[in-house]
Order: C-alpha cells, then sequence, then structure tokens
C-alpha cells in the first residue's frame, strides 16, 4: 500500500492477464494497437483501431476488483453503437505459416477441408503456403518435406527454424540461436535513443553496417557481460530486462538445436554465413534501394517500404528485411526493419531458379516508341537494367496497340469507316444470330492491332500503316460477303440513289436522305433480310433534319402537306410534288 496515489499506464493486454490491487477508476481511450497479417502484400500491419464491446467491458472490470470503482471512456455514446461485439479471432488476423505447417505435420492434405473453429482466409492460407515452398518446407505438390519436419523441432515461426537448421550447415548455430531468442520478445534496443545514446554505444560496441542483427547481438552480449545492470544498459540505450528475458529463451533453442543433432561450435562464426542465413529465412523480403536521397525501397512481390532511418545498412543497395511491418498514424508507412545487407552472388548460389535475365519492352511516351531494356531480375524484384536493342517483337507490338486502343496514338486508316464496319458485324451477330457472325470485343481489337503493328516499334513507323484488311481478316471471305450483304454500308432507293447508313452500337441505324430524293418511296427500308427498319431522318434541301420516321407511308400522308406549304416558299426553286 501506498501513501499517494498512483496512475498505471497499460496496454490492451491488461485486459485479461493482470490485476492490481487498489485500483479504483480506469480512464479508457476506446483504442488499441491491433497486429494484423495481410495475406495481400504478406507483410504485418500494427495499427490503431477502435475496441469492440468486450473489449470495453473488459477494460472496465479492471476498475473495482477489490472495493468500488468507475470507468471513464473516452469516447462519444453513440459511437459505442457502431462498435463491433467482439475483437476478431487471432487466426483471423496473423500470418498462418506455423500453422499450416504443423497441419501438414500431422497429415493434414487439404487445410481447407480442415473442420476449423474459425475458417481462415483462403488468401491467408496460399500465403502461408507459398511462404513454406520458399522455405523448403513443403514441395511442390504442398506435401512436407523432411526439413519441414525438422523445422518443427523449433518452437519459432517456420522463417527462424529454417535460419537454424541453415545455420548447422554453415556451422554458426549460436548467433542464429540469439538472433532467434532476441526476435521473439520486446526489442532491447529501444527506436529513437538519442543521438548521444547512439554515440556511446557506438563508442563501446563499435559499428558493423552489415546487419541490424549484429548490433543486436553485440548489445546483448554487452548486457549480458554487465548481468543486466539496469544503469549500465541504459546508458547505451539497451533495455536490461528485455536483454533478461531473450537468455533463456536463447538457452532453451541451443538446448533443442542440439537435440535436433546440430552443429554447435562455439566460435565467433564469420559474418557471411550468419547473413546468408538471414537470407534463406526471408528470401521473399530481399529489397532494393530506389535511390541514394531518400529511404525508399523495393521489395520482392511488388510491395515498397522505407528503411527504417536507425539500420545501419544505409548504404547497402540490396537487403533483407525481417521485419516489414505498417504502422498507422497521420500516415501509413510500410517500414523495413532488423536489415541484413546481402549480396547478388548469393542469391545467384542459393535461388538459382529465382534469378534469371529477361529483355522487355516498354513504352516510352515522351519519343512515342517502344524502348527495351535488359532486366537482372531476382524473383519479381529488378535488381538492375540497362537499356538494349533487342525488342521482343510481340510485346513491342502490344504496347504500341494498347497506346492506340487507349486512343493516346491515332492511324490515319482506322477512320470513321472501319469503325463503322466493327459495328456493322456486331450489330448484324445480335440480328442474325443464325449467321454465327463472331463478335468483335475491345479486347478483340487489340488483339488484331497486334498482328497487324508486329515489327514497329515507334509511332512514325505505325501511323500511316494500312489496317483494315488486319481488322476485316477477323471473318472469312464469306462472312465478310454476309456482313456486306445484310448490313450494307449504303441503302439502296428505288430511284437507283445510294445513302450512307449510320450505324450505332445500341439504337437503330439511321439513314438522312433529302426529301426530293425520297419521292415515289412509300414502304419501309429495311435492311438484315428485312427484319431491321431503317430510321429515315428526313432532310430539308439546306440538309437539316425537318422529320425523323421509319413509316413513309404515313410522313407522305399527314406530315408531308404541311411540310411542303412551308419549305416550297423558302425554295421555290427545288422540285415539289
Amino acid at each position: 500500500r501506498y501513501d499517494r496515489r498512483k496512475i498505471v499506464v497499460s496496454t490492451n493486454v491488461s485486459e485479461t492477464s493482470l490485476t492490481i490491487d487498489g485500483v479504483r477508476t480506469v480512464i479508457d481511450s476506446g483504442l488499441a494497437r491491433v497486429a494484423r497479417f495481410d495475406p495481400n502484400r504478406g507483410i504485418d500491419t500494427l495499427l490503431i483501431e477502435k475496441i469492440s464491446h468486450a473489449s470495453a467491458d473488459q477494460r472496465a472490470g479492471r476498475a473495482g476488483r477489490t472495493a468500488p470503482g468507475i470507468c471513464l471512456r473516452l469516447w462519444r455514446e453513440r459511437d459505442q453503437e457502431h462498435r463491433p461485439a467482439q475483437e476478431t479471432p487471432e487466426i483471423l488476423r496473423r500470418d498462418l505459416a506455423e500453422v499450416l505447417l504443423t497441419l501438414k505435420a500431422s497429415g493434414v492434405g487439404d487445410p481447407r477441408a480442415f473442420r476449423w473453429l474459425e475458417p481462415p482466409e483462403p488468401k491467408s492460407l496460399d500465403r502461408a503456403a507459398a511462404l513454406l515452398t520458399d522455405l523448403g518446407a513443403l514441395d511442390g505438390s504442398g506435401e512436407i518435406t523432411p526439413t519441414g519436419r525438422s523445422m518443427l523441432n523449433f518452437p519459432v515461426h517456420p522463417r527462424y527454424a529454417r535460419m537454424l537448421l541453415a545455420a548447422s550447415e554453415l556451422r554458426c548455430v549460436p548467433s542464429v540461436a540469439l538472433i532467434a531468442a532476441l526476435t521473439q520478445g520486446r526489442g532491447i534496443l529501444p527506436r529513437a535513443a538519442g543521438r548521444p545514446v547512439e554515440e556511446e554505444r557506438e563508442s563501446i560496441l563499435g559499428h558493423d553496417p552489415h546487419s541490424d542483427f549484429f548490433a543486436l547481438m553485440r548489445a546483448w552480449h554487452y548486457a549480458d557481460g554487465m548481468h543486466y545492470d539496469v544503469e549500465a544498459c541504459r546508458a547505451l540505450g539497451i533495455h536490461a530486462q528485455s536483454a533478461r528475458q531473450a537468455k533463456p529463451l536463447y538457452e532453451m533453442f541451443l538446448r533443442l538445436a542440439k537435440q535436433a543433432g546440430l552443429d554447435l561450435r562455439t566460435e565467433d562464426a564469420p559474418p557471411d554465413a550468419v547473413a546468408r542465413c538471414v537470407l534463406l529465412g526471408f528470401s521473399d523480403q530481399v529489397a532494393r534501394r530506389l535511390d541514394r536521397g531518400t529511404l525508399r525501397c523495393e521489395l520482392v512481390h511488388g510491395r515498397r517500404g522505407n528503411l527504417a532511418r536507425e539500420s545501419v545498412v544505409q548504404d547497402a543497395e540490396l537487403f533483407v528485411a525481417a521485419e516489414v511491418v505498417e504502422i498507422g498514424g497521420r500516415e501509413v508507412t510500410v517500414l523495413l526493419n532488423h536489415c541484413t545487407a546481402v549480396e547478388e552472388e548469393w542469391l545467384r548460389e542459393l535461388f538459382p531458379h529465382a534469378f534469371r535475365v529477361e529483355n522487355v519492352a516498354f513504352y516510352d511516351a515522351p519519343n512515342r516508341r517502344v524502348a527495351g531494356e535488359e532486366r537482372t531480375v531476382f524473383r519479381d524484384l529488378v535488381l538492375r537494367s540497362r537499356r538494349t536493342e533487342k525488342l521482343p517483337r510481340e510485346q513491342a507490338a502490344a504496347l504500341l496497340a494498347a497506346e492506340v486502343a487507349a486512343g493516346r496514338l491515332t492511324l490515319t486508316h482506322w477512320d470513321h469507316a472501319l469503325e463503322q464496319w466493327i459495328v456493322r458485324l456486331n450489330r448484324l451477330g445480335q440480328w442474325m444470330p443464325e449467321l454465327a457472325l463472331p463478335p468483335l470485343a475491345l479486347e478483340d481489337r487489340e488483339l488484331l492491332l497486334q498482328q497487324a503493328l508486329l515489327g514497329a516499334s515507334s509511332y512514325r513507323e505505325i501511323k500511316d500503316r494500312p489496317i483494315a484488311n488486319a481488322v476485316r481478316s477477323w471473318l472469312s471471305a464469306s462472312q465478310q460477303a454476309q456482313v456486306e450483304r445484310f448490313a450494307p454500308e449504303r441503302v439502296n432507293l428505288p430511284n437507283g440513289r445510294k445513302f450512307k447508313i449510320q450505324y450505332d452500337d445500341t439504337a437503330a441505324p439511321v439513314v438522312a436522305v433529302r426529301i426530293q430524293d425520297l419521292y415515289g418511296v412509300e414502304k419501309p427500308l429495311t435492311i438484315a433480310g428485312g427484319r431491321v427498319e431503317l430510321v429515315i431522318q428526313v432532310l430539308a434541301p439546306n440538309h437539316r433534319p425537318i422529320q425523323v420516321t421509319t413509316d413513309l407511308q404515313n410522313f407522305w400522308a399527314n406530315s408531308y402537306p404541311e411540310i411542303k406549304q412551308q419549305l416550297q416558299r423558302r425554295y421555290p426553286k427545288h422540285e415539289w410534288r
């Protein structure tokens, strides 16, 4: 008991696991940092979220355990109504690699058919299976491998289990065991310790620009040598209690490694060997600095992030991040922590099938041409590239076709007449399905364009290229004849005159004819074997529309007399019947 009041600041861990005698008042922010795994990007996220009703009740229950108490909630009462009843189960928001490996070892062939209490997201299972395959724990058919069974000897995430097995081959088990222990709990080197503290740490422990793990290990050895003295550790920015908690884990991993028959040599391991082990455990998180002026990086699987400012690998072009976490705040940031510099030759040596050199084409918009690059790629991460004149013909044609299809490049001979032919084909297929004409969709146009533009690499080469024959080749000669017969470009009037038909994707086809050219025409004008009546736009002598109709007989009987009176005075020189 104390003579004066105290304030206990706690996290959501205290909701269920902590009871402090004498607590009378709880002030609840209604928020919590929640760890989630994003299977779409393969990263862990740590975002601030609103707590559920159940969590709020748990927090309120901290007050008045031993005497009456109150809880002050720092949110509006109406906000409470919109909060979820329960927290999302952990299996729906965390990485499932360890769970999946255990299931595979237990003989569960299809994890989707397993009787889960809470079925996980399929994407999460797919991501876990991909990771275990990368680690060599599963084979190509999804069955567990001997390596996967050996990984189960270590009660850590499969990444670290794989690192321990690799460490046996590279003779650096103690170092990797210590890394595994240091990453299981709270970090022993808190962020933002301050520049003076960091300089003091470097002066005593030294600086190694190859791995953040090396800095962690030196700090732990210092804390262990000082018997975890709080003041001595604080002077170097080391969290003494976290370092102390890592020791039994370290000893446990060493015992497990010994039981598994791993080589436990105690002499100092070469830094390259430890770095290779880290790479084997995190090959799906290889990253490359985009430029020296910023901390922006590109990762495997199309992800991007920022290298942590306190990381020691600031000068490394390639590195592997053991922690990729999305941190929420005013701006969401993907932060790369616990990084280790790696060499390109290690990628070639350890992952020969994931390493390739390829020639690709890309569209150079300012110069309106396709350019080529020779790219050195690890999985889907471009390590370096250089311009080349070797252009894959199909890629170049596809890129130019996409620009034409998007309307950013125009072709002289892709004109209104060609567009009308495509509409005629598609509409005739609707009007006369028995002809079995293949419709020409937007994606089909791009395919035909690609074929027509093969061999070209610039807009200048394709601008005036003949294109109509390539498009019409979509149909056989007999099918083209059917289009001309049943959906003609022009309609013939009984007086021998021909007029162009305007086709539309959805509306009825239209023909515009001067009133004098319609004299003697009383029957409907039709196409498609008489199934489709043309809409007739009747024009005055000045070619402006005065009537729209499909019923000429009714037009002559009812509308024409009045129109004739109006127009005959204005155009007396024209023929009026």
